[in-house]
């Protein structure tokens, strides 16, 4: 596709701004300072960077798009507090338990989510703070107490700057108001339980040299009962490579999940990290600690249905990536990339070119999808990580000529617009097809998201409401992660095994909140 154009004109003046956050290694450059967002991984280098006017040199005279942009008002979410309350564990336990404690002691977190769980649970998972970690000199200590109490099959857990779950204990009923509903602890002492029934859950851990549990995942993939898994990743180690493995082995399956936060032990000159992921399991008397590597469970009585709401609005038409040179895209709808650019700039309104300036984000479409039939929301959003001399945008890896593609900006308004979009999408796909009622869900979110970015709390975590109503809504566990799992868009695989088709595969995701919402599989299916 290429552009139909008029007439306008957009100068090195005007979209030097937009183009400022990157820099060709080559030139003389102005630093541009990260935004606030210390935890967030190395790996998200699209959000910072240096620039080069070289990049842009001279007038660039463009003829304006005959496309008009519709002036979007984005809808708000409004985080509803919902009046649920506090009832006996035995009312409201159900086949799915989130527990979120703020207990000054981990024992005494452990304790009260213990107390709440109550027995009869197959599976857990469980969110931790670093604070906590501190307390008990380690992970193991935790993993192993808590697997007794809960008195669970198998326990997964990993460690978290923040955690997210529904209230338990005085301290987080108190951060709640009073309401037994989902709360976002981004800092402090907390601890999130989510406690499965039944899953038909089994453990596994994964590196990136193919070590740790791989004749047991290669058994599980020959025999075909897999449903959905839910993944906890190590911060170092090569998580799209395992990603991309998993993808390859289980390519039916629903996958989500996030990367765990980096246990610094030591101090000065001698810092190094622990292993910030544990599997415990019955039988077994001590923690299994991993690292550089991911873990998980692998369930076949539970699909998962994904939700991956990237928060970013589309700017200008969806077109096709016409130049590649390596991980440089250098054409765009039959033009360079620079020119491209250009064009969608001078068309837009004043509010969309100061976003283009300081969020300008790419959307690519999946392999084999027409540009003109991506919804919003499905787009897989990538950052520019530099600008070439010529104009090229370098994106990394995996690029190919024909690709849709579409710019985007990312604020607080287009992430809670987009949050509702896909919510909503989920809620009216699940009506109109059917099957088993959710029982809960994951949530794995950005570090980067929360009240810095929304400027309030609990926003993602209260915001599934709006999909399951209000007392499945608040059945939400997860915590704050520094880089999120999930195939793009939504994913809601088929009942029955054997009329699954391939499911689009995992991306890793910056500024992304990804649901995986809970859904028991038929007898039959």
């Amino acid at each position: 596709m290429s552009f139909e154009l008029a007439g306008a004109v957009a100068t090195e003046a005007t979209l030097a701004p937009t183009l400022r956050r990157w820099q060709s290694p080559n030139a003389a450059a102005t630093t541009v300072p990260a935004p606030p967002r210390d935890a967030c991984r190395a790996w998200r280098r699209s959000e910072t960077g240096k620039v080069s006017l070289s990049a842009v040199a001279g007038l660039l005279v463009v003829p304006a798009l005959r496309w008009r942009p519709t002036r979007r008002r984005p809808r708000t979410v409004r985080a509803r507090l919902p009046r649920v309350a506090c009832r006996a564990a035995t009312e409201v336990q159900g086949d799915f338990v989130s527990c979120c404690s703020m207990a000054p002691s981990w024992e005494e977190a452990v304790e009260e989510v213990a107390q709440e769980v109550g027995p009869g649970f197959e599976a857990a998972l469980v969110f931790f703070s670093e604070l906590y970690v501190d307390q008990a000199q380690g992970i193991a200590p935790m993993m192993e107490k808590l697997r007794e109490r809960l008195d669970v099959e198998h326990l997964v857990g990993g460690a978290a700057g923040g955690s997210i779950g529904q209230t338990v204990g005085k301290m987080a009923t108190d951060y709640g108001a009073g309401e037994r509903v989902p709360i976002e602890v981004e800092r402090g002492f907390v601890l999130s339980v989510a406690a499965i029934r039944s899953a038909g859950a089994v453990p596994f851990f994964l590196s990136g040299e193919a070590q740790g549990d791989l004749e047991l995942i290669n058994r599980m993939a020959a025999g075909g009962q897999v449903r959905s898994m839910l993944l906890l990743a190590d911060p170092f180690g090569p998580v799209e490579k395992i990603m991309a493995s998993l993808d390859e082995s289980f390519p039916k399956v629903s996958k989500a999940g996030g990367i765990t936060a980096a246990l610094r032990v030591g101090s000065g000159g001698q810092t190094g990290f622990m292993a910030s992921m544990s599997i415990c399991s019955r039988g077994n008397d001590q923690a299994r600690l991993l690292s550089q590597g991911i873990c998980g469970l692998m369930m076949t009585e539970m699909d998962v249905h994904t939700v991956v709401c990237q928060g970013c609005l589309g700017v200008g038409p969806a077109v096709r990536v016409t130049g590649v040179s390596g991980p440089v895209v250098t054409g765009i709808g039959g033009r360079p990339s620079k020119e491209a650019l250009g064009l969608i700039y001078g068309a837009v309104n004043e509010e969309l070119r100061a976003k283009m300036q300081t969020s300008l984000l790419i959307g690519l479409g999946g392999e084999g999808m027409n540009e003109n039939q991506i919804d919003d929301g499905d787009w897989l959003i990538r950052g520019i990580l530099e600008v070439t001399p010529n104009g090229g945008f370098v994106l990394g890896a995996g690029i190919s000529e024909g690709q849709a593609l579409r710019f985007h900006v990312r604020d607080k308004d287009s992430a809670e617009s987009d949050l509702n979009l896909m919510l909503n999408r989920y809620r009216l796909e699940r009506s109109f097809s059917g099957g088993n009622e959710p029982i809960g869900s994951l949530l794995f979110t950005c570090n980067g998201r929360g009240e810095g970015l929304y400027g309030r709390r609990h926003v993602d975590a209260r915001a599934l409401q709006n999909a399951l109503g209000e007392q499945l809504g608040t059945r939400v566990t997860g915590f704050f992660c520094n880089g999120e799992m999930g195939a793009p868009g939504l994913t809601k695989p088929s009942e029955t095994l054997e009329d699954r088709e391939q499911v689009r595969p995992m991306s890793l995701h910056g500024f992304t909140a990804v649901f995986a919402i809970l859904v028991p599989a038929s007898k039959e299916a």
